[in-house]
């Protein structure tokens, strides 16, 4: 768990503004996940193959590098790149 020490000096105030800086990037990134998860879904009934399986056989190299694999597989990387985020915001611990 990460946490943010904030001095006694400025503590109320800026401990508030760190906090509200946080609400705001969770649902910002919280925005990007639900996006993320339609576009990969569209893609997946395109090709009746869910995510997770495409994106094993994309990085074995069994699907060639069309440019919708290319797409695919980037929406899926920044999946994992947005959760890993909104799980390590969730995590953090405000301290003074």
């Amino acid at each position: 768990m990460a946490r943010v020490i904030v001095q006694e000096q400025t503590a109320h105030n800026l401990k508030n503004l760190i906090k509200s800086a946080v609400e705001n990037q969770l649902r910002i990134i919280t925005f990007g996940v639900a996006k993320t998860r339609k576009k990969l879904k569209e893609m997946e009934n395109e090709s009746g193959m869910n995510s997770k399986e495409f994106y094993t056989q994309f990085k074995e190299g069994k699907l060639g590098d069309e440019i919708r694999y290319i797409r695919w597989a980037g929406e899926y990387e920044t999946l994992e790149r947005l959760n890993q985020d909104l799980c390590d915001l969730q995590e953090l611990e405000l301290c003074s």
